[in-house]
């Protein structure tokens, strides 16, 4: 009966814009057990896609749970991760409520609670099937950006390409919190190589009231945004803001730690795989052969040739973390002639990943049932 519970919720869940597919091994049900208590679940089965009040959520419910009690479960599901909740635009004193995906969703939401169980769980799960859809389709949750390094000249960085612009034309507020990767690593006795610091996920508007009502996060001012945007760039993190021109979110990752870092390095072109307008490259003429660059690229993509270092671009993903180290001055972002343009913001983005995997007409299809009322 259990598993038959966390089956349904599963393929529920799956029926979301970004997958949750089920594995020959079930790893996937024992993750959701680690999660959600049979009620818990119970309850998530109710939920749509999209934000709903809780009354409405409240009729789907057969049993004799009020509504007060369908609320209290609610918000202590959204406290523990599970779920999604936004302030009602209609009522500011209200909640909106709905099905969240693994990732970016419910794995970032055990931040500060993460274990060993779910840990465990969660990256057997990645190496089985789940890594492919983190990276696997045309429009992903997150992208790459420069670090604040020196790019060729002849190009103009974009502000949705430009991490001090995108903070600093944000109103803010703003916010950090733990990474879960590194916390996950942690449990696992994996402990990240590239540095000691935990709180280096950078919460932007939206993303703060996430950051301090699941995790011990805590609000910064734009300066300390700024400030942790240069302590990225002397460990040699990746940015990863949420892929769309306002982000609620910038990541700073490490290629050791970071679930989609990690997915897209598995392949031999992780290039084909993050969304990123860049890519290094080394002047062969003023090569030191310093070879800090191997050890900042999270991608594994320069390789020693003769007197210098060569990089391999289809491994190269325009981080520029190998830039600011370099003793010679010798590699610089060169930007992609064929650029890509984020989504808008985040409904846009959603909207784009949605398209992409059930096409056109399944799109029109979900946004009719949504209209009807009906769970989706």
């Amino acid at each position: 009966m259990k598993n038959d519970i966390y089956r349904q919720l599963q393929k529920h869940l799956d029926k979301h814009p970004v997958p949750f597919p089920a594995t020959e091994t079930g790893i996937e049900i024992k993750l959701l057990r680690s999660l959600f208590s049979e009620q818990e679940a119970n309850t998530a089965l109710k939920l749509s896609t999209l934000p709903e009040k809780a009354s409405k959520i409240h009729k789907r419910i057969k049993d004799n749970m009020t509504l007060e009690s369908l609320e209290n479960l609610l918000n202590s599901m959204y406290k523990k991760g599970l779920i999604m909740r936004k302030q009602n635009p209609k009522n500011a004193k209200a909640y909106i409520y709905s099905k969240m995906p693994l990732a970016v969703g419910m794995f970032e939401g055990q931040i500060d609670k993460v274990t060993k169980e779910f840990a465990e769980s969660y990256f057997e799960y990645e190496e089985n099937t789940f890594g492919e859809c983190i990276v696997g389709s045309k429009i992903n949750q997150l992208r790459t950006i420069p670090l604040n390094v020196k790019v060729d000249t002849d190009f103009h960085v974009s502000n949705y390409d430009d991490i001090s612009q995108i903070i600093k034309n944000s109103p803010g507020p703003f916010g950090v919190m733990n990474c879960i990767c590194r916390q996950a690593k942690d449990i696992l006795g994996q402990s990240c190589k590239k540095a000691e610091t935990r709180e280096t996920c950078i919460m932007l508007e939206d993303g703060v009231e996430f950051a301090l009502n699941l995790s011990d996060g805590k609000e910064i001012s734009r300066e300390g945004a700024l400030k942790l945007i240069k302590q990225a760039k002397k460990e040699g993190f990746v940015l990863q803001p949420e892929n769309n021109q306002h982000p609620n979110f910038v990541c700073c990752c490490c290629g050791c730690c970071c679930t989609v870092l990690g997915a897209a390095k598995s392949y031999d072109k992780p290039a084909e795989f993050l969304h990123s307008n860049y890519y290094a490259e080394v002047d062969e003429e003023k090569c030191s052969l310093c070879e800090t660059c191997l050890d900042r690229c999270p991608m594994d993509a320069f390789n020693r040739v003769n007197n210098h270092m060569e990089i391999n671009l289809d491994r190269c993903i325009g981080c520029g973390a190998c830039v600011p180290t370099c003793e010679g001055k010798a590699i610089r972002l060169i930007k992609k002639e064929e650029q890509t343009v984020p989504p808008a913001d985040q409904d846009d983005m959603y909207k784009k990943i949605m398209v992409e995997r059930f096409g056109v007409g399944g799109t029109l299809k979900f946004m009719m049932k949504a209209a009807m009322g009906m769970k989706v």
